[in-house]
């Protein structure tokens, strides 16, 4: 797994959430699979069964969207991706 690679899942599995953030919870979550490096958006909310999925899959990481994400300076009261966060999530991975 590179690092670009999985920071480029990440961020767009944030801006998934950012570009239509009505559309999910504040409870939306990112999934990583630090193996093959892909991270996807799910949604606790409209997943009856999150809780139990995430205590049966302890191959894949479950980071909350909201600690990934910054206020647009640029409009107020929209969320974008944070970089920084995305970065120090990412270095958590290098090995």
């Amino acid at each position: 797994m590179t690092m670009n690679q999985l920071d480029r899942q990440i961020t767009e599995a944030v801006e998934a959430f950012t570009s239509n953030d009505l559309a999910y919870s504040d409870n939306a979550l990112v999934v990583i699979d630090p193996v093959a490096a892909t991270a996807t958006l799910l949604d606790p909310d409209e997943d009856a069964d999150t809780d139990a999925m995430i205590d049966a899959d302890p191959a894949h990481d479950y980071v909350a969207v909201m600690d990934l994400v910054e206020a647009d300076p640029q409009e107020p009261g929209r969320w974008i991706p944070c970089a920084e966060a995305i970065a120090d999530l990412c270095a958590d991975y290098q090995g």
